[in-house]
């Protein structure tokens, strides 16, 4: 059979640690986003270790944010109405990307 290789997305709790290893394929490796990885307990953690189970990080971005942020990027000399008007996104939104990018840009 095919291996499938799933991402999981979502804070994890200990409860389901053990529903993944009680599976009925052996799990060599577990793969997650980086916020997952971070809020998986330490118990867990040392736990999969133990077992021998590579834990494999990765970097996801989300769609609408990102997106979001790119639109509010291209228009970025506009005023933030005008942006909140032609992108279709709210105005507290706008303000929010114009922050994070002036910021970014400091750096």
């Amino acid at each position: 059979m095919p291996n499938k290789e799933k991402v999981l997305k979502r804070k994890l709790s200990i409860k389901d640690i053990v529903n993944i290893l009680n599976t009925q394929e052996k799990v060599e490796q577990i793969t997650m986003s980086q916020g997952t990885y971070h809020h998986l307990p330490k118990r867990a953690l040392s736990s999969l270790k133990q077992m021998g189970i590579r834990i494999n990080i990765i970097s996801l971005k989300r769609g609408k944010h990102s997106e979001a942020k790119d639109k509010v990027k291209k228009f970025m000399l506009l005023p933030p109405k005008q942006i909140s008007k032609i992108t279709k996104i709210p105005l507290r939104t706008v303000y929010y990307h114009l922050r994070k990018i002036r910021h970014e840009q400091e750096y």
